[in-house]
């Protein structure tokens, strides 16, 4: 582990090559079996819930049915978790070609919402954790496998395929500082 400012960072986020490769794990980490949806800040539900009418034009009916049952999260402050359906697909999943899509994501790209997705989504599969300050580490699922094969091949680094993601988590000098230690620590590895 190592310590960036107020910034607690696992090794692994700094050493790891990953590009991620939807055509082959399908969107797995929009719909990952567990029952709990993708981790959102509070400062994300309203901005969720504006965004909702947007992205629920690109669902089912079925998901549409579910969100307007259900609500787009569940939780409470400092807990919050976007709804699944049958304790897999997060409720804003639409299929395209067998693909999980995010429709929070394709409204924003549509120009149709100013709000991305969650920074837990855009951040995948990087996450934040909070002991007493933010501690960045790599989780690993198997449902990622292709994005770590790619990213061996093609020496794509993690961070890099995180970039903006980072950026919008932590701010573009502390992502640069991040980077310059991940080369650093690469050459020291190199001598």
């Amino acid at each position: 582990m190592i310590s960036l400012d107020h910034l607690l960072i696992d090794e692994t986020v700094l050493s790891a090559r990953f590009a991620c490769d939807v055509h082959r794990c399908k969107g797995a980490c929009c719909t990952l079996p567990g029952g709990a949806g993708a981790p959102v800040l509070d400062k994300e539900v309203e901005l969720i819930q504006s965004a909702q009418p947007a992205a629920e034009k690109y669902l089912s009916e079925a998901s549409k049915k579910v969100l307007h049952e259900k609500g787009p999260l569940e939780g409470h402050a400092g807990d919050w978790t976007t709804v699944c359906i049958d304790d897999k697909d997060c409720v804003f999943v639409a299929y395209e070609q067998n693909v999980a899509v995010c429709t929070l994501e394709k409204a924003w790209h549509a120009g149709e919402s100013t709000f991305r997705k969650p920074l837990s989504c855009h951040l995948f599969p990087i996450r934040i954790a909070d002991f007493g300050g933010p501690y960045i580490f790599y989780e690993q699922f198997e449902e990622c496998k292709p994005g770590r094969q790619r990213g061996e091949r093609s020496n794509v680094k993690l961070i890099e395929t995180v970039r903006e993601a980072l950026i919008r988590a932590v701010g573009e000098d502390m992502y640069n500082r991040i980077v310059q230690l991940s080369l650093k620590r690469r050459q020291e590895k190199t001598q």
